[in-house]
């Protein structure tokens, strides 16, 4: 009898298993940002549905708008653990500590694009700090004021020495905030913390006439066209600050870190011009491709620098079509395979690499401004042909923007109050 009380409550148990496992429904599990279970199990098998989607957030962060959580299961553009980020596209501010994300704040002004003066992207670093910065330029007011690069700042609402607050469609290229969120920015900074500053491909979609030079889906703009880019400093403080600056000649395109594609594409039907290897008279561009299109009746050619590798079967003479992998998306320069840096640049400092293609799209196959002459200068102050920059508007010299001319805005629902 005693036996088989036991083989039967053996049984019952044995059933009761099958029953959990097999039979009982299956139900979905949703896990909200910051959520906290008592279930380490639970926990456990709740992330294994989203295998792929890690949460960077801090548990304590506290969101503004729904739509904010998207950027807990994007992996941070920052190399360092603690920095910010500022995403001009969605006007949104990340800060990092401890590489999680604690704050989300909203961006309220920025530049306008196609200027000398527009906000600055890239990689920056925090630099002086005031609670209230008298700008150099225009006899106002700049509190929480935390400069990001050379005369661009973040800050709160700008207000007249008599208190009278500035009009908000006035800016001077700085990336402006209400003054509260202003406050919390600059009580998180420290000097030294790494700024990264970009667009990203959210609201863009790519014309049909026209293959992506990059899997832009996966990448974002590290550096705009007219990016501002400190060469002198001979008219600090004056009304002619714009001629100690040059501008980006064309457009950075970074592979998301988590991006596994760092193919490069030929955005049209055309003939390989020119290859300009990465020889050491590459002028810092690195292993280069560039083509000729025959595009609305017009030549424009299109330039790929800073390959790590070219395809073999890429040669000059020879045609391409519209999406033919022509390489791979490097940091190549000066004739070092590993020259671009987050930070100082060179080939012999161990910094992380900064990865990106530099794309131009411009009137003549050439490394340098199609038009325009020696209008640059070398550091010893001789005149110099122009190699990714210029001195004004590179639409002067022979260059068009390559956003522009491939892309066209999409139907999702941003914001395109940006030019405020």
């Amino acid at each position: 009898m005693r036996y088989y009380l036991i083989f039967s409550l053996i049984f019952i148990l044995i059933f009761l298993i099958i029953f959990v496992i097999f039979l009982l429904p299956e139900k979905e599990i949703r896990i909200e940002v910051g959520q906290k279970f008592s279930d380490k199990n639970l926990l456990a098998s709740s992330f294994s549905f989203l295998p792929s989607q890690q949460n960077f957030c801090s548990p304590q962060i506290e969101f503004l708008e729904e739509d904010d959580k998207k950027f807990c299961f994007k992996k941070p553009k920052l190399k360092e653990k603690r920095g910010i980020e500022v995403d001009l596209t969605n006007k949104k501010v990340l800060l990092y500590d401890e590489g999680k994300l604690i704050k989300i704040l909203p961006l309220l002004y920025q530049a306008p694009e196609g200027q000398w003066f527009q906000s600055p992207t890239g990689y920056l670093r925090v630099g002086i700090k005031k609670e209230k910065h008298l700008s150099s330029l225009f006899p106002v007011i700049m509190p929480y004021s935390i400069q990001i690069y050379e005369d661009f700042f973040m800050h709160g609402i700008p207000y007249y020495p008599d208190g009278r607050r500035v009009n908000s469609d006035f800016t001077g290229g700085c990336l402006r905030f209400e003054d509260e969120i202003a406050k919390e920015i600059y009580q998180f900074a420290k000097p030294g913390d790494q700024v990264i500053v970009y667009k990203t491909f959210d609201d863009l979609e790519i014309k049909s006439e026209f293959h992506p030079p990059v899997d832009y889906k996966n990448y974002w703009i590290r550096q705009r066209f007219n990016n501002p880019f400190r060469k002198t400093r001979k008219y600090s403080g004056t009304e002619n600050l714009k001629f100690d600056y040059y501008q980006h000649a064309g457009v950075d395109l970074a592979p998301n870190p988590e991006t596994e594609n760092l193919s490069v594409y030929a955005i049209f039907d055309g003939k390989v011009v020119k290859i300009q290897l990465n020889d050491g008279k590459d002028h810092g561009l690195g292993n280069t491709i560039i083509i000729e299109h025959q595009i609305n009746n017009e030549k424009i050619y299109s330039l790929y620098a800073h390959l790590s590798s070219i395809e073999n079967n890429i040669k000059e003479g020879e045609t391409v079509k519209k999406g033919e992998i022509i390489g791979k998306v490097g940091n190549s320069g000066y004739g070092c395979q590993n020259y671009w840096k987050v930070g100082p640049d060179g080939c012999d400092n161990n910094l992380a690499p900064d990865i990106h293609l530099h794309f131009e799209l411009k009137k003549a196959p050439v490394l340098e401004n199609p038009f325009g002459g020696k209008a640059c200068q070398r550091q010893d102050g001789e005149p110099n042909f122009c190699y990714g920059y210029t001195p004004d508007y590179p639409q002067k010299y022979g260059y068009l923007d390559p956003i522009n001319f491939l892309f066209e805005k999409s139907n999702k629902n941003i914001s395109t109050n940006l030019n405020r």
